[in-house]
């Protein structure tokens, strides 16, 4: 199988761009407390209260600024229900990557 390595160099130089969102949103995603937001908003909408009481950390302030960082990044949507603000997870394909992992590596959503 002959290799052209020039042709290859030139689409690594021409996807630079699409390279940098996908490290962006593993990036976002890397983080212990941000992931378990996005996992919990995988399964519905909640507001910060409820997130807080289910991911069980008694930082409300760190939630919230991980709520931030996720909504600046465009992977959370908000909106507000009376004095609440209610988050769901907006970006379609974080989903699909966090029910990929799931499947993969933490076995939900398999039959054992």
């Amino acid at each position: 199988m002959s290799v052209d390595l020039e042709q290859i160099k030139k689409q690594f130089r021409a996807r630079e761009t699409e390279c940098q969102k996908v490290l962006n949103i593993f990036a976002m995603i890397s983080n212990k407390t941000r992931f378990r937001i996005l996992c919990l908003l995988k399964e519905g909408d909640f507001c910060v209260t409820d997130i807080v009481e289910t991911i069980q950390t008694s930082n409300f302030s760190n939630i919230s600024q991980q709520l931030r960082l996720l909504s600046m990044a465009g992977i959370l949507g908000s909106r507000r229900d009376k004095k609440q603000i209610i988050y769901h997870l907006k970006d379609e394909r974080v989903r699909k990557t966090l029910e990929f992992l799931q499947e993969n590596y933490l076995n939900i959503g398999k039959e054992q």
